[in-house]
């Protein structure tokens, strides 16, 4: 985080489900919340600062809650990075990169100051490029743990017929899910799910294999932005979060 103009950079420790406790230990509510008071409490030691929000895959809910619970702290923000976001907008990614097409699993979140507030997400990628009629959005609605959690509790016990893997994504409590096409909706959402499991995310945000990676063009970006904030010498507050693998 020091190439965004910060000379410090702070981790913010929130307990993931699944990753440091058992999986239904917390809720992403909260879990988020746990975030979110870190994230204050490291705010209030550095009064002021300006500040570079970085959020990543499922911990992208601690900086989103975090803003709209602090109107008064928004001119301190000199810019926001959302990596991974479960909550992508479909019309939103990094200027420079391909279209990743679809949009966040979990719905749609600008947060209240998206002129400055950045999106980078890889195509394909099943947590934040995810097509606006998978049935995965139903299976996230219907349960109070992350996105990338949910995943891995139904690969946990993957059904093997289309008719139980519909009902495993709760499609049959949001009856407006049951539209043409559902067996290529059902078998589309299986192999979004496999994708998951099989490839790794994280490396993805992160090759370089055609210039610099997504994430290399996320950080030169917010330093951009940071440096025109005046943000140099301030205080940065990623939130913990892991890239889906």
């Amino acid at each position: 985080m020091e190439r965004t103009g910060a000379t410090r950079a702070v981790r913010v420790q929130w307990p993931a489900p699944g990753v440091i406790t058992p999986r239904r230990s917390h809720t992403w509510e909260t879990a988020a919340a746990a975030g979110v008071a870190d994230l204050n409490r490291l705010v209030r030691l550095h009064p002021s600062d300006l500040l570079v929000l970085v959020g990543v895959c499922s911990g992208s809910r601690v900086i989103y809650d975090w803003l709209e619970a602090n109107p008064e702290q928004l001119d301190r923000v000199a810019v926001v990075g959302m990596v991974g976001d479960p909550f992508r907008p479909r019309d939103k990614w990094l200027p420079g990169t391909q279209d990743p097409g679809g949009q966040g699993v979990a719905g749609r979140r600008l947060g209240p100051i998206p002129d400055r507030t950045y999106w980078v997400a890889v195509p394909g990628d099943p947590l934040s490029a995810i097509q606006a009629d998978s049935l995965l959005r139903s299976a996230v609605r219907g349960s109070d743990l992350a996105p990338d959690q949910v995943y891995d509790d139904i690969l946990d016990d993957l059904p093997g017929s289309r008719a139980k893997m519909a009902a495993r994504l709760d499609v049959l409590h949001h009856p407006g899910d049951w539209a043409t096409n559902l067996r290529r909706r059902v078998d589309e959402a299986r192999e979004a799910l496999e994708r998951y499991r099989s490839l790794d995310y994280a490396t993805r945000y992160e090759s370089n294999e055609n210039g610099p990676s997504p994430y290399e063009r996320l950080v030169t970006l917010l330093a951009a932005e940071a440096s025109r904030g005046g943000v140099a010498g301030s205080s940065a507050a990623p939130p913990h979060g892991r890239l889906a693998s």
